[in-house]
């Protein structure tokens, strides 16, 4: 008996060392992560922030367990176990000392259970920090940093509390189940005295649970309402049906709702069940049941579309504050003419070139696609991943691809590619970060630039092996000097790591500069909770509140992270600026080339061009529409970046979109890119529908014989770009053969009721300009053909004949003699 005892206590050492361990390992880890970034606040606060919650909740999950067990403890004279001895049987009394620890054992470990649940701090930092939003909501008067800030902490403790409440009522129900407290006898089920006062008190804690989620639901209406028509889980706008019925009634159940939990304890305390009976069905009738009646019971003047109007107009600025609507631009926005049209927007989709790259260097994919203005114009730069089993950092080859034109073929031509020894490279070594990157990777850092822990001492390794879950880094052999664990080294997961109170757009930007590359990512404020606003899906969850808070940038090469606040943050941005100052940079100590080659914020203008279709623009009540994002391009066509244009001569990169409502085109949203982020909303020049415009750029093409004349062709996307003449509607169309490149078969260009056609975007759009010239030829040409002489000849006396293929098939390309 001894020895088993003391096999299971060792075992149960063992099991406490482990788990002790994991955690420490998992400390560790993640401050050298943190600290590696500059981000020891964030660590801090993250830390603080959840002893504080678990302590709370370990403390009330203990206090409130302990005491309920002990009154069951209480109720017990002796508890006698049969033993066996001999062939002897007789009762053993377990000692009350034993009882009690036993009870103590279990609320201590529920407590630690309740304890280690995880909770987003974030929740627990913005209730003790939340920047007020100096605005009162109309019908409850609160501010609306009520809802922001404190309303999520609210119902999260009010969920840990209902599950206690659970919990403790099965065990107190299971404790006294084992009892004589509790059993069937001639007469029926017995419930002693005891049990009764005991479930009485319980019920009543359940009760006031249950005043506390009406007091929840008052604010839940402002939130997604629920209308004379609603059931349980429908989500509908706050309406009058709201305001005059059920924001009152809600009010009155849930204060009167504490002094009947008061009441219901007492009645069972005393045994008058038959009050405590009448009790808790008059609670079970004032809630689910009066919230499906009291809709039929609605008067006809609370009906209807006119009374719901004031309410649908409150709903509509709401709408627009919250999602950004009223910091559109309207003012007059960068506007192209047609000749600076034809060298800076592309004729080529970002999927036709990856495609074509993809199968003219076989057995590479592209894993980076970053637009760029070049010397002739815009080009595309395309990084190519290194070959599968390659280690971590395996240099990444690249092209440049001129946008604007197309060989002989319908080909694209190579861009301005710079020599080996000039002021950049076609590639990019030592890439450790980037989207589907694997978990972490263990690399030498002989200049200390990157940000990552090291990885060398003995203590280091075993702590950081074990946050991994690999204890074969422990045998791994290490790369010196000065090695390093890269960890997080997906670009979202590292940011989700980082800042986990911003919410990430869904578009990934890369940037490539010189022999650097970037990874550019739009960071949102985001409130699930903010009243009388529709909502909108935003990082896979369901919003009422979305403000562009940052743009982050992603060293590909170190790993480190600049975090630049928009201009003029919100009260969200604004707590945690003050939080964590530390791991913003203002955007007027940014790096120098961010002025202009930062992309444009794209998913903000999705987010302001979403509402803006739904709720109107400035001054405007359109009525509900939507962001004109399809465009019927094929689906070959739809993967890949957004399609940027370059907006001036400086290279600030735009990007276009059109708004429709539901009848007619509302308006362009210009998303213009550099440190000064933007998005203008510009006329949409002429009364237009959007189906109309798609099916004449269509019909264009089919009467060019670019269309669906063509076995093989596919349609591109439609870029919407602002110029002095109204907006121009570009849309290319391609031969797209399954074993093949594909060729570019010609764009159309639309512009209120003039189309054009040409083989490129250059071309049809100097249709009919008295002196617009031909694309660069003649210098230019040659150009580029003694940059890619002299860079052959550079390979060649290297050596590296990777780079020798590259620029002879750049030539090829130039000369529309292709492999």
């Amino acid at each position: 008996m001894r020895g088993r005892r003391g096999l299971l206590w060792l075992v149960a050492g063992l099991a406490l060392a482990l788990l002790t361990g994991r955690w420490l390992a998992g400390l560790y880890g993640d401050w050298a992560f943190h600290h590696a970034l500059g981000a020891d606040a964030v660590w801090r606060e993250r830390l603080l922030a959840g002893a504080l919650w678990r302590a709370a909740a370990f403390s009330l999950a203990f206090g409130f367990l302990f005491a309920n067990l002990y009154a069951v403890r209480q109720s017990i004279v002796a508890l006698v176990l049969p033993r066996s001895v001999g062939g002897v049987e007789f009762g053993e009394a377990i000692p009350p000392a034993r009882l009690t620890a036993l009870a103590l054992l279990a609320s201590l470990v529920v407590a630690a259970i309740f304890a280690t649940v995880d909770h987003e701090w974030m929740l627990v930092s913005q209730a003790l920090h939340g920047v007020p939003f100096g605005e009162i909501e109309p019908y409850l008067e609160r501010d609306l940093g009520f809802y922001v800030h404190t309303l999520p902490l609210e119902r999260e403790a009010f969920e840990v509390a209902s599950v206690l409440v659970v919990v403790t009522g099965v065990l107190v129900l299971t404790a006294y189940v084992v009892t004589p407290s509790v059993r069937w006898d001639e007469r029926g089920l017995y419930v002693s005295t005891w049990v009764r006062r005991h479930l009485g008190v319980l019920g009543g804690v359940g009760i006031a649970l249950v005043a506390w989620n009406w007091r929840l639901d008052r604010f839940g209406l402002l939130v997604a309402g629920s209308g004379p028509s609603r059931f349980v889980f429908e989500v509908r706008p706050f309406s009058i049906f709201d305001h005059r019925i059920l924001l009152p009634y809600l009010a009155v159940i849930a204060f009167l709702a504490l002094p009947v939990a008061v009441v219901f304890a007492i009645a069972t305390w005393r045994g008058n069940l038959r009050i405590a009976f009448g009790l808790v069905t008059a609670v079970i009738v004032a809630g689910p049941v009066a919230r499906i009646v009291l809709p039929l019971t609605v008067p006809e003047r609370l009906r209807g579309l006119t009374i719901e109007r004031p309410y649908a107009a409150t709903r509509m600025l709401y709408t627009r504050r919250a999602f950004g609507v009223d910091q559109v631009e309207t003012a007059e926005g960068a506007r192209l003419g047609d000749r600076e049209a034809q060298r800076w927007v592309s004729a080529w989709d970002p999927a036709a070139m990856t495609r074509f790259l993809e199968l003219e260097r076989r057995g590479t994919d592209v894993a980076a696609f970053a637009w760029s203005a070049g010397a002739a114009g815009l080009e595309a730069s395309l990084l190519r991943a290194a070959p599968r089993g390659a280690p971590p950092g395996t240099y990444w080859p690249g092209d440049r691809l001129r946008t604007d034109l197309a060989d002989a073929t319908g080909l694209p031509r190579a861009g301005m590619l710079p020599t080996p020894g000039g002021d950049g490279v076609t590639g990019v070594n030592g890439v450790l970060v980037h989207p589907g990157a694997a978990r972490y990777a263990v690399v030498a850092d002989p200049t200390g630039r990157l940000a990552a822990p090291p990885f060398e001492t003995t203590p280091q390794r075993v702590a950081l092996a074990w946050d991994q879950q690999n204890p074969r880094l422990l045998a791994t052999d290490l790369p010196v000097p000065r090695t390093k664990l890269v960890s997080a080294r997906d670009v979202t997961e590292r940011l989700a790591r980082l800042v986990p109170f911003l919410a990430q757009g869904e578009t990934v930007l890369p940037v490539v500069r010189s022999d650097s590359l970037y990874w550019v990512v739009e960071l949102f404020t985001t409130s699930e909770s903010y009243p009388l606003s529709e909502r909108l899906f935003l990082d896979d969850r369901a919003v009422h509140y979305a403000q562009h808070a940052a743009t982050a940038v992603v060293q590909a090469q170190t790993g480190a992270v600049t975090l630049l606040p928009v201009e003029r943050p919100d009260p969200v941005m604004r707590t945690w600026l003050a939080r964590f100052p530390a791991i913003f940079t203002p955007r007027s100590r940014a790096p120098r080339w961010m002025a202009t080659g930062l992309p444009p914020a794209v998913d903000w203008a999705l987010v302001q061009g979403a509402m803006m279709g739904r709720t109107g623009v400035h001054g405007d009540t359109l009525p509900v529409g939507q962001l004109a994002r399809v465009d019927d391009a094929d689906a070959d066509l739809v993967a890949g970046p957004p399609t940027l244009f370059q907006l001036d001569s400086s290279g600030t990169l735009g990007w276009g979109v059109p708004v429709a409502t539901t009848d007619r085109l509302a308006g362009v949203l210009l998303a213009s890119g550099g440190l000064r982020q933007r998005t203008t909303l510009l006329p949409p020049g002429g009364d237009r529908d959007w189906t109309a415009i798609l099916e004449d750029l269509q019909e264009a093409a089919d009467r060019a014989g670019i269309g669906r004349v063509l076995k093989d062709s596919r349609r591109g996307r439609v870029q919407t770009i602002p110029t002095a003449k109204g907006p121009l509607f570009v849309q290319s169309f391609y031969d797209w053969p399954a074993d093949g490149p594909p060729r570019l078969a010609g764009v159309v260009a639309l512009r209120g009721s003039e189309r054009r056609v040409g083989r490129t975007l250059a071309e049809a759009l100097s249709q009919g300009l008295p002196d617009a010239g031909p694309a660069p030829a003649g210098d230019a040409f040659r150009a580029q053909v003694g940059q890619l002489y002299d860079a052959m000849g550079a390979a060649l006396r290297a050596g590296d004949w990777r780079a020798y293929g590259d620029a002879w098939a750049a030539l090829g390309r130039l000369l529309g003699r292709p492999r």
